[in-house]
């Protein structure tokens, strides 16, 4: 009987360990394919309030290969470029006439270094959901910054 008692803790403790890992702990990989071959359709507004701030505004139209599109989140890489992160937190998003919009308001030196990131748990070249994998495709802040640098929206 204490041999049964012993083995069903062993196997409860492992079955603990195994329900507790999540995404989190999964590797995440860059997705280097243009948009154009991942058949991704968005929009990004950039507004400059001239007082040091800016509004980065995303709309997607269309996921493309990304589908289903788990999150957006906004990365902000550290200054040593060691690999490590200033800031990395989940946007709120928001459907609204089948397209899904983002909107982030971040200091003007931040969105230099910032990118949003669109994060999926299907692999885009196989369409197959990887266990503890996640994918992402990385849309750099600063290339809209650079290209009006006091407009009322910026849009590639």
């Amino acid at each position: 009987m204490f041999a049964h008692r012993k083995a069903a803790l062993c196997l409860g403790i492992v079955l603990s360990l195994l329900a507790s890992t999540n995404v989190a702990s999964a590797l995440g990989f860059q997705i280097g394919d243009s948009k154009e071959k991942l058949g991704l359709k968005y929009d990004l507004q950039l507004t400059d309030h001239g007082t040091g701030r800016v509004t980065v505004n995303l709309t997607i139209d269309d996921p493309g290969k990304l589908k289903p599109l788990q999150s957006v989140w906004l990365v902000i890489p550290a200054e040593s470029g060691t690999g490590y992160v200033d800031l990395s937190i989940e946007l709120a998003t928001h459907k609204t006439d089948g397209q899904l919009r983002v909107r982030a308001h971040l200091k003007k030196e931040l969105a230099e270094r910032a990118q949003l990131q669109l994060r999926t748990l299907t692999n885009p070249r196989t369409g197959q959901v990887e266990l503890l994998s996640w994918f992402y495709y990385v849309i750099p802040i600063k290339e809209y910054l650079e290209s009006k640098p006091r407009s009322g929206g910026t849009s590639k």
